[in-house]
């Protein structure tokens, strides 16, 4: 709006001068609007942007290939499940060369679907008979096979805090088989 405009049209000074500031705070706080909404749109064009660029790395990735990862990930966890499990059952046994058994077993276990042998009992039944040579006998009595020497079975109850600390696992797995009550007296501690 003018001044000169409004003059010609008769109003007087202090009219004009209401109305100048009337309209000049009216456009003032329009333009403080246009302003606000201008930083508005400038950052959702930003957002927007890096929304895009986002999704487009995203549509990059192989859906198929994680899936196939994830599979053949779930496969050898319960692969490495199974080979524990047979592990295990065999160590407990006595069993020499677990790793040779394994060998010659090849893929006739049967597992269920949670990795757990089927049917341990007879399967380790049969590997005791097939592949005797891997396993170890107990002897008949407290001697030994050459010379009728001494064996000393209760060595295994001397085991000291200290000896048992050092130990790694099969040993400890053999204090646990040949005394039991050593063993747990030693982990409690």
């Amino acid at each position: 709006m003018d001044r000169n405009f409004l003059k010609e049209l008769g109003l007087e000074k202090e009219v004009i001068d209401k109305i100048l500031d009337q309209n000049g705070s009216e456009i003032t706080a329009l333009k403080t609007q246009l302003k606000t909404k201008d930083v508005e749109i400038t950052t959702l064009r930003n957002d927007l942007s890096t929304a895009n660029t986002n999704l487009a790395e995203l549509q990059k990735v192989d859906v198929e290939d994680l899936k196939t990862q994830l599979a053949n990930e779930k496969a050898g966890r319960l692969k490495d499940k199974q080979n524990y499990q047979l592990n295990n059952l065999f160590s407990s046994a006595g069993c020499k060369d677990i790793d040779y058994l394994l060998y010659k077993l090849g893929d006739k276990v049967q597992f269920d679907e949670n990795g757990a042998v089927k049917d341990k009992d007879n399967l380790l039944e049969q590997c005791k008979k097939d592949y005797a040579s891997l396993f170890e006998t107990e002897p008949q009595g407290n001697t030994g096979s050459a010379g009728n020497f001494q064996r000393n079975r209760d060595a295994n109850n001397n085991v000291s805090k200290e000896q048992f600390a050092k130990m790694g696992y099969k040993e400890r797995l053999e204090l646990k088989q040949n005394s039991p009550e050593t063993y747990n007296e030693l982990v409690k501690e």
